[in-house]
C-alpha cells in the first residue's frame, strides 16, 4: 500500500493545503514533491488548478512566517519502506537506514561563517562540522527539515527540478529497476543523439566533474572525520523526544553492509560464471574470493572516512541548463552514509564505475551517433580525477590500489546486471534472436560481455603480482580509433608507482 504523504503532511503543517506529486527515479526509498497551493482553511473546496492560480498570483497570502515549514513553498518528503522501493518486498531493508540520513543531512545545516579550506576545529563544536563543505565545493545537499522516526518520513528541502546525472545519460542505457516513463526520458539539457558538443558545453561536464571532485575530496578528508566523530552531531531543533539521532553520535547500522553483501556481493560469482568464453570456473572462484574478502575486511582506523556510502550517478542531480551560470551540483541520499567507510577504494571507485559502464556502452555505439555523450562523460570523469587528486591529502599504497580494483570491477560487472542495457549492436546473437526462442546457455549479450570484460580487467589488476604493471593495460581497454593515443582519465590515475 503506499504511503499517504498527504496525511502525513496534514499532522505536521496543518496551515497548508498540498499537492503531492511522486517522482521518478527512487530506487531505495519513495519520494515525492509536496507543493503548497493555498491554506487548508479556504483551499480545500477548490479544484487544483484554481489552487495552483491562487498560490501563483496571490504569493503574499504565503509569505515567510506561517506554518511548519514557513519558508518552504515546496518539499521532499522521502519514505522509507522495509524494503527497497524500486525493486519490492523480495529486497527487504531496515527502515532505520532514514536514522543514518537525517544523521548525515544535519551535519550540513547551515552555520556561520568560518574560516575557508579547513574542516572546523573543536572549539566550534557548536557548529554543523561539514557545511565548510559546501561552501568550498559549490555543491548542494538538501537541508533537513524534519524527521519523524515512527513513520519512517523525512521532510527536506526541494533543490529544484534538477536531473540525476544517471537520467542525463540515459540514451546510453543503464536503466534502474522500476523506472518510470518519466525516469526514461532524457532531460532538455542532456547531450543530444548524433550532435557534438560544442567546447563550452564540455566544459560544463568538466566543471561538474570538478566540482564533484572538489566535495568528495574534502568528505573525505581525515580532518573532516575527525571533525563528525569528535565534534559529533549538531542538535537538531525540530525532533521529537523518541529520535534517536537526536545523540552526539553518528548512528551505526551494521545490517546495512550485510544487505549490500547480500545483493550486491554474493551474486558476483554466478555472474562470472555465465561468461566462460572471458574466464573458466577456478579463476571466477579465486576473483569472487579476492573481492568478498576486501568487502568484509575490517577497516583500520587510517583508511577509514565519511563517506556517502552508496556512490553513484543516480545520487548526483545536475543542472546544466545554458545561461544560468555555474552548473548546479547536487548530492543526495546519504542513507548508506558512515564514518568507518572507504574513499577512493570506496565512495570514488563505485561513481567512477557507474561512469565507467557509460564509457563502454557509448564505444558500443557509432561515434557520430553518441559522441556528445561520450564527450560529456570523459569530461565528468576527467574533472573528477585532477580536482580529488589535487585536493587528497592520503597517498594511497598498493593496498588500497588492489582494494579500489576489487571495487570498482566488481561494481562495473554488478551494475551490468542489475541496470538494463540497450544493445544495438546486429551482431548480437542474444539481442537478435526471434521472440520466444531459446538462446545457447553460453550465449550472452555482446554489450552484457563487453561491461563484465572490462569489469574483469580491474579485478585481474587487483591480485596480479604487480598492478602497476597494468595501467597501461587498463588504459587501452577504453581506447577508440578516435582517441588512439589518448590518455583518457579513469581510477588508475590515482596511483603511482612508489
Amino acid at each position: 500500500m503506499d504511503f499517504d504523504f498527504a496525511a502525513c503532511l496534514a499532522r505536521l503543517d496543518p496551515t497548508y493545503e498540498y499537492q503531492i506529486d511522486k517522482l521518478a527515479g527512487g530506487v531505495v526509498n519513495v519520494t515525492a514533491r509536496a507543493t503548497k497551493v493555498g491554506f487548508a482553511s479556504t483551499s480545500a473546496r477548490l479544484p487544483i488548478p484554481q489552487r495552483h492560480e491562487n498560490l501563483k498570483m496571490g504569493d503574499g497570502d504565503l509569505e515567510p512566517g506561517h506554518g511548519r515549514f514557513a519558508d518552504q513553498k515546496t518539499l521532499i518528503l522521502k519514505h522509507a519502506p522495509p524494503f527497497i522501493a524500486g525493486v519490492g518486498t523480495d529486497a527487504p531493508m531496515s527502515q532505520e537506514r532514514q536514522m543514518i540520513e537525517a544523521a548525515a543531512l544535519r551535519l550540513f545545516l547551515p552555520v556561520s561563517a568560518r574560516g575557508k579550506g579547513s574542516p572546523p576545529t573543536s572549539d566550534e563544536c557548536d557548529a554543523a562540522p561539514l557545511h565548510w563543505i559546501l561552501v568550498e565545493s559549490g555543491v548542494m545537499v538538501p537541508t533537513l527539515l524534519h524527521y519523524d522516526h515512527g513513520n519512517h518520513i523525512l521532510v527536506i528541502s526541494d533543490l529544484g527540478r534538477l536531473s540525476d546525472m544517471s537520467q542525463v545519460f540515459i540514451h546510453l542505457g543503464g536503466f534502474t529497476p522500476g523506472s518510470s516513463s518519466a525516469a526514461l526520458k532524457a532531460p532538455t539539457c542532456a547531450p543530444r543523439l548524433g550532435c557534438p558538443l560544442e567546447a563550452l558545453e564540455i566544459q560544463s561536464y568538466r566543471d561538474t566533474g570538478e566540482k564533484l571532485g572538489s566535495f568528495f575530496a574534502r568528505l573525505h578528508d581525515p580532518g573532516t572525520h575527525r571533525a563528525i566523530t569528535e565534534t559529533g552531531l549538531l542538535p537538531s531543533q525540530d525532533v521529537g523526544r523518541d529520535d534517536p539521532v537526536a545523540a552526539h553520535v553518528f548512528p551505526s547500522l551494521p545490517e546495512l553492509k550485510s544487505f549490500v553483501h547480500h545483493h550486491a556481493i554474493k551474486p558476483l560469482l554466478s555472474q562470472l560464471l555465465k561468461f566462460p568464453s572471458l574466464l573458466d570456473d577456478a579463476e571466477a572462484a579465486v576473483l569472487f574470493a579476492a573481492v568478498e574478502a576486501d568487502f568484509l575486511r575490517t577497516c583500520p582506523p587510517e583508511e577509514q572516512c565519511f563517506v556517502l556510502g552508496d556512490c553513484w550517478t543516480g545520487a548526483v542531480l545536475l543542472d546544466l541548463r545554458p545561461g544560468i551560470g555555474p552548473v548546479g551540483v547536487a548530492v543526495i541520499d546519504w542513507e548508506f552514509s558512515n564514518t568507518t567507510g572507504r574513499g577512493v577504494n570506496g565512495d570514488v571507485s563505485q561513481f567512477l564505475a557507474h561512469l565507467e559502464c557509460l564509457r563502454v556502452a557509448a564505444l558500443t555505439r557509432k561515434v557520430q551517433l553518441v559522441g556528445g555523450h561520450l564527450s560529456a562523460v570523459n569530461g565528468i570523469v576527467e574533472g573528477f580525477v585532477q580536482k580529488y587528486r589535487t585536493m587528497q591529502t592520503k597517498r594511497f599504497d598498493d593496498r588500497i590500489m588492489r582494494s579500489a580494483y576489487l571495487s570498482h570491477g566488481a561494481e562495473i560487472i554488478n551494475c551490468a546486471f542489475w541496470k538494463t542495457w540497450v544493445c544495438e549492436d546486429l551482431q548480437c546473437v542474444f539481442c537478435t534472436r526471434e521472440a520466444g526462442s531459446v538462446p545457447e546457455p553460453e550465449t550472452q549479450c555482446i554489450l552484457i560481455t563487453k561491461l563484465v570484460d572490462r569489469g574483469l580487467s580491474f579485478l585481474r589488476a587487483a591480485v596480479a603480482e604487480d598492478p602497476y604493471a597494468m595501467t597501461a593495460q587498463l588504459r587501452q581497454g577504453i581506447s577508440t580509433s578516435e582517441s588512439e593515443g589518448a590518455q583518457l582519465a579513469g581510477l588508475y590515475d590515482f596511483f603511482e608507482r612508489p
